[in-house]
């Protein structure tokens, strides 16, 4: 347990996205569209609070492991959520394509952000990283999926 300098970019680099996302949302949201169950948004939340914090928290175990395959497959999630957003913004910004399948896999930018999470679970061999990896992973899932049905 201890920060590091590591613990604090992991999170910054699946966060960063988001945050230009904020000043560049898409240009047609729907005015409405109906939520998953509330246990599915309590699931996602929880789990984000933990992957966020957690690397943080334990940035010195997570800066300890020698890099591996875990670690590799971490930044090759990471390259394909970027490239998952570039296209978002290549396409003008439209809502729908933050949902669209990539390469035959459904809502690739909630998937590959949560194979982030599981994966660095996985490197650091620690439960205490993959239990609210695979909350926030059902809850994301469930409802991007939900989002998707409703605007393809």
């Amino acid at each position: 347990m201890g920060l590091h300098l590591v613990g604090f970019i992991i999170p910054i680099l699946v966060l960063l996205p988001n945050l230009i996302f904020i000043l560049f949302p898409p240009r047609d949201t729907p005015k409405s569209l109906p939520s998953s169950p509330l246990i599915f948004t309590l699931l996602e939340r929880a789990g984000q609070a933990a992957c966020f914090t957690l690397p943080i928290v334990f940035g010195r175990l997570i800066a300890s492991q020698p890099p591996g395959l875990a670690a590799i497959c971490m930044a090759l999630c990471l390259l394909i959520y970027y490239g998952c957003w570039g296209r978002y913004y290549w396409s003008g910004r439209t809502f729908a394509v933050l949902f669209q399948p990539w390469l035959g896999i459904p809502v690739p930018m909630s998937v590959f952000p949560a194979l982030y999470f599981l994966l660095l679970g996985a490197w650091v061999q620690s439960w205490l990283f993959v239990v609210p990896a695979c909350l926030f992973t059902v809850g994301h899932l469930v409802n991007s999926w939900s989002v998707y049905r409703q605007v393809r």
